[in-house]
């Protein structure tokens, strides 16, 4: 079963590039990245083979790559709101976003906007 991997590692890591290649080449399904810092993947085993990118679990948050297009992550599966991600982080984010009144606010200001 397919899931989101996390491949974080500093701009200059040499897997950028081949990472970038294979996704244009769809041999690898790269939902979003921004370059300076992280990429996800949906992939069933962890992605290997990017030097420098260790794949890990995506902390539940708010992802916007370089053009600030966002992406909602919730138990290592894409979500379509930040409401969902809200509910599945549990009573303190609800709060917050009851005190807010906007859930990308609240999770910023959770610490989980990427």
């Amino acid at each position: 079963m397919e899931r989101l991997w996390m491949l974080k590692g500093p701009p200059d890591a040499a897997g950028w590039t081949p990472l970038q290649s294979d996704s244009i080449l769809k041999k690898i399904n790269v939902i979003s990245f921004d370059r300076d810092k992280w990429a996800l993947v949906k992939a069933a085993a962890p992605p290997d083979g990017y030097a420098g990118l260790p794949p890990s679990d995506p902390p539940d948050g708010l992802y916007l790559d370089n053009y600030g297009r966002p992406v909602y992550v919730a138990g290592l599966k894409e979500v379509h709101s930040a409401r969902a991600v809200i509910r599945a982080l549990g009573t303190e984010a609800e709060q917050l976003f009851d005190k807010l009144g906007d859930a990308d606010l609240a999770l910023e200001r959770l610490g989980r906007a990427y």
